[in-house]
C-alpha cells in the first residue's frame, strides 16, 4: 500500500470535514510522539509554508527524513484505539472502500490493517527494507528463543525501560505487571552472546530488526556498556551493609528550607584535593555547590541522629569508606563511584536520587570518599 493511496481514503471516512494540512497533523499524531516541530516538515516556521509541505506529502508520499524522525517512536497501539473509537458505520465504510487491497479487512480489524499500512510505509519511507515473510519467521524465532534464555536477566539489566525510547517494559495493566519486551542482537553480523544482547520495547525491536544503520549499533553498544558497568557495580556492593537509619538522614535533608540553609554555607576545604576541575569539572561543580550549601546542617542531623541513636555515625562513615573502596579497587572512574554511591543509598532508602547524591558529596568533603 502507498501512502498517497491511503491517505484519500482514510481522509474521506475520518478526517471528520478537516481539510488536507489539519488531517495530516492528526493522522501522524496518531501513531508516533513525536512533536510536529521535530518532524522536518520544514525549515520555514510560517503556517502557510507547513501546509503546503503537509498537503505536497498527501500527492507524494512521506519523505525519508520525517520518516526517520517517527520511526522508532511509533504508538501502533494508539492509532488503532483512535480508529476503532469511530461509529461503526464509519469503520464499514472504511472497510469497503480498502477491501479491494485486502479481501480479508471488515469493520472489526480496519484499524488494525491500516495502523499495519501504516508502520510499513513509515519504516519503508525511511530507508527500512521490509523482511521476506520466510526471513520474518527466521527472525521471530531467534527472538523467542533468546528472550527465552536471556530474557530475564536483559530486563533486570535494562532496569525495566527501553535503552533506545525509554518506554517501560514491565508496565503495570489492572493491577498487573506484564513484560513487553524483545530481546535484540546489537550487531547483527556478531554472533549471540550475553554482551551483544539488548531488551528493547517490540517496537524498537520490530524496526531495528529492518535497520542496518551503523551510527545506531554503535550508539547501542555504548549503552549495552553502560548498562554492564553499572550492574557490575550493582553487585560490588550489593553485599555491603548501609545503616538503615541512613533513610532519615535523607528525609530530613529534603525537609530542610531555604531559611534552614541560608547562614550555613561552608567553603569546601578539601574538594579542590579529591577533584581536578580540568578532569571532572561537571562532578566538582555539583559537588562544590552541595557542599557548600548542605554540609553544615548534614552534620548537624548525623549528630543528632547519633545522640538519638538512630543511626551509628562512626558505622555510616565506615561503610561510606568500604563501599568508595570497593568501587576504587574496581577500577571505576570518580563520575562511576559518584554515581553508584548514590544509587546505593538511592535502593535502601528508597529516596530521589538528588538527595541521596547530596548524602555522597558530604561524604567526598569528609573524606571518607576520594
Amino acid at each position: 500500500m502507498e501512502f498517497k493511496t491511503l491517505f484519500p481514503i482514510l481522509k474521506k471516512h475520518l478526517s471528520d470535514g478537516y481539510g488536507v494540512p489539519d488531517f495530516m497533523r492528526d493522522l501522524i499524531a496518531m501513531i508516533t510522539e513525536v512533536p510536529e516541530d521535530e518532524w522536518t516538515t520544514s525549515k520555514d516556521p510560517s503556517e502557510e509554508r507547513r501546509d503546503s509541505t503537509l498537503r505536497s506529502y498527501a500527492k507524494r508520499g512521506l519523505p525519508q527524513k520525517m520518516a526517520q524522525a517517527i520511526v522508532y517512536r511509533l504508538n501502533p497501539d494508539n492509532m488503532v484505539a483512535s480508529i476503532e473509537s469511530r461509529d461503526g458505520t464509519q469503520l464499514q465504510l472504511l472497510a469497503d472502500d480498502l477491501i479491494g487491497y485486502d479481501p480479508e479487512i471488515n469493520s472489526c480489524n480496519v484499524a488494525e490493517k491500516v495502523t499495519d499500512w501504516m508502520v510499513e510505509i513509515i519504516q519503508r519511507s525511511a530507508g527500512l527494507v521490509q523482511q521476506d515473510e520466510l526471513s520474518r519467521q527466521k527472525e521471530e524465532k531467534l527472538a523467542a528463543d533468546l528472550k527465552a534464555k536471556y530474557g530475564d536477566y536483559l530486563l533486570r539489566e535494562s532496569n525495566g525501560y527501553c535503552p533506545n525510547c525509554g518506554r517501560e517494559l514491565q508496565p503495570s495493566e489492572s493491577g498487573k505487571v506484564v513484560k513487553v519486551f524483545e530481546v535484540s542482537l546489537i550487531d547483527k553480523t556478531g554472533g549471540v552472546d550475553l554482551n551483544n544482547l539488548i531488551a528493547m520495547c517490540p517496537q524498537c525491536h520490530a524496526t531495528y530488526l529492518l535497520d542496518d544503520n551503523k551510527k545506531l549499533c554503535k550508539e547501542l553498544k555504548a549503552k549495552k556498556k553502560t548498562l554492564m558497568a553499572h550492574k557490575q557495580s550493582v553487585r560490588l556492593l550489593d553485599d555491603l551493609p548501609l545503616e538503615r537509619g541512613i533513610t532519615e538522614v535523607v528525609v530530613r535533608i529534603k525537609k530542610l528550607k531555604e531559611k534552614d540553609l541560608v547562614d550555613a554555607t561552608l567553603e569546601p576545604q578539601e574538594l579542590h584535593k579529591k577533584l581536578d576541575r580540568t578532569k571532572d569539572l561537571t562532578l566538582y561543580l555539583t559537588v562544590n555547590s552541595y557542599v557548600t550549601t548542605y554540609y553544615v546542617r548534614i552534620r548537624e542531623i548525623m549528630v543528632n541522629l547519633d545522640k538519638s541513636k538512630v543511626i551509628d555515625y562512626d558505622e555510616v562513615q565506615d561503610q561510606m569508606k568500604a563501599l568508595y573502596r570497593r568501587l576504587k579497587k574496581a577500577n571505576k572512574s570518580k563520575i562511576e563511584v559518584f554515581t553508584e554511591m548514590s544509587d546505593k543509598i538511592h535502593r535502601v532508602t528508597l529516596q530521589e536520587e538528588l538527595f541521596c547524591q547530596i548524602v555522597v558529596s558530604y561524604f567526598i568533603e569528609k573524606c571518607e570518599v576520594f
